[in-house]
């Protein structure tokens, strides 16, 4: 009868929960061996997998003001530029614009399109106010229309291939790029109307652009 009494108080009182031994739960060790679990890369890969800039794209109106050997007086342009930023420090840049110069007291008006593309190298990249060099050539589509002292010459085109340098800065203020630079503009046109002039010039940009 007691060993029976004692069978059911033992069912009663259900399982005994198991204890850990004093030394390993004083000692912290599962606690410690908890995090170990989480799931951790390869030790190999641990901190080689860190994403790099991207490439970056910005887009907006470009002004400026040149004036070139000859002319009557220095003109104002507009246009629009591109630039495609392959590597923190290394950018490509494409712009179109139009402008209109007029020389020997105006009875030569020259309208030109120039298209160009250029390199743009940036020593500091990190920096706000970035400083860049700029090289690169350009296609300068010019229409030259004579007048006065000058009307018994025909009207002409002229497509003239064209290289340039300089140097510039950016202002980064979030999504929008302020830029501006000094570039020398070298031209060689191919009329034999135009050939004899001096159409060489220093050109000063000031471009707004939005990044993407």
């Amino acid at each position: 009868m007691l060993i029976a009494a004692a069978s059911v108080l033992l069912a009663l009182a259900g399982p005994e929960t198991p204890t850990l031994p004093r030394s390993l739960a004083d000692e912290g060790v599962f606690e410690a061996a908890e995090p170990e679990l989480q799931a951790q890369p390869p030790a190999a890969f641990r901190g080689r997998n860190q994403p790099g800039p991207g490439m970056q794209f910005s887009l907006g109106p470009i002004g400026g003001y040149f004036k070139p050997h000859g002319a009557d007086h220095g003109s104002w342009f507009a246009g629009i530029q591109a630039r495609l930023h392959l590597l923190p420090f290394f950018a490509l840049e494409a712009s179109a614009t139009w402008n209109e110069t007029e020389y020997q007291s105006g009875d030569v008006d020259v309208t030109q399109y120039p298209v160009q593309v250029s390199g743009l190298i940036y020593p500091f990249p990190s920096w706000v106010f970035s400083p860049y060099l700029v090289a690169g050539g350009g296609w300068y589509y010019s229409k030259v229309d004579y007048s006065g002292a000058q009307a018994s010459t025909p009207d002409s085109t002229d497509r003239t291939f064209g290289v340039h340098g300089g140097i510039g800065a950016d202002l980064k203020l979030g999504k929008f790029v302020l830029d501006a630079d000094l570039r020398y503009i070298f031209l060689d046109p191919t009329s034999n109307h135009i050939r004899q002039g001096e159409f060489d010039f220093w050109q000063a940009t000031l471009g707004v652009n939005f990044s993407f």
